[in-house]
């Protein structure tokens, strides 16, 4: 009996900025769709390059919370993504790959750093000259 594949699902969330209070699910990506997205990446900015990323985007989305003016839920589609600025491909592309990659997502709230360690005192006064033998 083999294991089969169950791929993963990545919800991402939106606090701050332009986009927030938006979520996208997304379903996991394979070992070569993610070499190629970061090799994209790396290429640079040119046509060929985003149009990949935002096709692979789609291709992924399984779903989101965006409306339209009218407040219509617009579906998860390569259609919808059209209306929408290019900065927000690249802003899911780097939270998808560091959920992707097993990077922490901030914390809620601050983290307490927990209480200073206790110093203990070290004596500051010379040694005593030593003895000739």
């Amino acid at each position: 009996m083999g294991c089969k594949r169950n791929p993963k699902l990545y919800k991402l969330r939106f606090a701050d900025g332009d986009y927030e209070g938006l979520e996208i699910t997304m379903r996991s990506v394979s070992i070569g769709e993610m070499r190629a997205m970061q090799g994209t990446s790396e290429e640079g900015s040119g046509r060929d390059g985003f149009d990949r990323m935002a096709d692979l985007v789609a291709s992924h989305m399984v779903a989101w919370n965006r409306e339209d003016e009218d407040g219509n839920a617009l579906p998860p589609t390569m259609e919808s993504l059209e209306d929408e600025e290019p900065s927000l491909i690249n802003l899911i592309i780097d939270r998808w790959t560091d959920a992707v990659a097993g990077v922490a997502a901030p914390l809620e709230q601050p983290s307490n750093s927990g209480g200073s360690a206790p110093e203990e005192s070290i004596p500051m006064a010379p040694l005593s000259p030593s003895l000739a033998s």
